[in-house]
Parts: C-alpha cells; sequence; structure tokens
C-alpha cells in the first residue's frame, strides 16, 4: 500500500487516485484478454491457447477487483479520518 503519513491531503487523495486508477486499467486489460480468447476459441485455433487467454483474463480481473476493493476501503479511511471533500481542489 502507498504511504500516507506525513504528506499533505492533496498528495494523499491523488496517491488514492492512483490505486483506482490502476485497477481500471488492470480490469479493462482483463476485458481485452478475455476478448481476445473468445476469438481464439471462435476462430478454432488451439483451444488450449484460449483456455489460457482465459485464466490470464480471469486473473487480471481479480486484481483489478481487488485493487478496487482496497481503493474503496483506504477512501473510507481517508475520509473518515480527513472528512469527505479533503484534498480535493
Amino acid at each position: 500500500m502507498y504511504s500516507l503519513a506525513m504528506s499533505s491531503p492533496i498528495q494523499q487523495r491523488m496517491a488514492l487516485e492512483r490505486i483506482r486508477t490502476s485497477a481500471i486499467v488492470w480490469t479493462l486489460f482483463g476485458g481485452f484478454w478475455g476478448l481476445l480468447a473468445i476469438a481464439q476459441l471462435l476462430v478454432g485455433a488451439e483451444p488450449t491457447r484460449g483456455a489460457l487467454f482465459f485464466v490470464i483474463a480471469g486473473v487480471l480481473i481479480v486484481v483489478g477487483v481487488v485493487k478496487m476493493r482496497r481503493y474503496r476501503r483506504a477512501l473510507a479511511a481517508f475520509a473518515a479520518e480527513n472528512g469527505v471533500d479533503a484534498g480535493k481542489c
């Protein structure tokens, strides 16, 4: 987790937003890999490759969901400590 101690509320909120952005990117890449898996299975190339792409897609999506949960917990803790609008410009 990012170290949020000893920095201004704006910097803390920026660090939290980086976690959120990272979660979105991981999930989008997972969706992309899922589409690749579907394409591999429809084309009928190698079923093993399509299955591997599905596994990769699942892992990426799980990582994205875990990061989003981490973001929401950290944001709730930040808001409880500093106020809901702390760090917003």
